[in-house]
């Protein structure tokens, strides 16, 4: 039996990353967090810089191109922050295309959180390693701007009030519950 692809989505600072990585311990997954491709093609280019998005695109496609090698069970959870417009939908394509090869269900989770709550956890100095958003004033546009990404069949979770735990059995008692997002 193939294992699912489970999307993280929310906001900077939200904890995806914390939330998956549980999810990954207690379901015998691996954790693919966007860091991974950000961090790299971060240390080299500006965001604005479309060489920026084109490293960070081949270094995705390795690590999507290494995943397809691991055992069928072995679910894979990945991480982003994407808007539901054209461009981010673009950057999506690769998680919907990593579940159609590993003929897998795509399971998406939208994390979602208080304003105050996000700013909060955004600003924990314990967040200041590698490229992640770290200014409030920057996190406050985005989410005037934008909303987060919520494809069909996308399970709805408020973080809110829960500890990275309480986010993972969330999820693990919604898994059974969800038909999947459109591969």
């Amino acid at each position: 039996m193939t294992a699912p692809v489970i999307h993280l989505c929310g906001w900077p600072g939200a904890g995806k990353a914390t939330i998956g990585a549980r999810l990954a311990a207690r379901l015998g997954g691996r954790l693919i967090d966007n860091h991974l491709a950000l961090d790299p093609a971060g240390a080299l280019f500006d965001r604005s810089d479309p060489r920026h998005a084109a490293l960070r695109a081949t270094i995705r496609a390795a690590i999507d191109q290494a995943a397809l090698a691991l055992p069928p069970a072995i679910p894979l959870i990945l991480t982003d922050a994407l808007s539901d417009d054209a461009a981010d939908d673009v950057l999506f394509a690769p998680t919907r295309a990593l579940a159609r090869a590993r003929g897998a269900r795509l399971l998406c989770v939208t994390l979602d959180l208080d304003p105050q709550e996000n700013r909060r956890r955004l600003t924990d100095p314990a967040r200041g390693q590698g490229t992640k958003l770290t200014d409030p004033a920057i996190l406050d546009s985005l989410r005037a701007r934008h909303a987060l990404l919520r494809p069909d069949g996308a399970i709805p979770l408020d973080v809110t009030a829960l500890s990275p735990d309480q986010a993972a059995t969330a999820i693990i008692d919604a898994l059974d519950l969800a038909a999947g997002c459109p591969a």
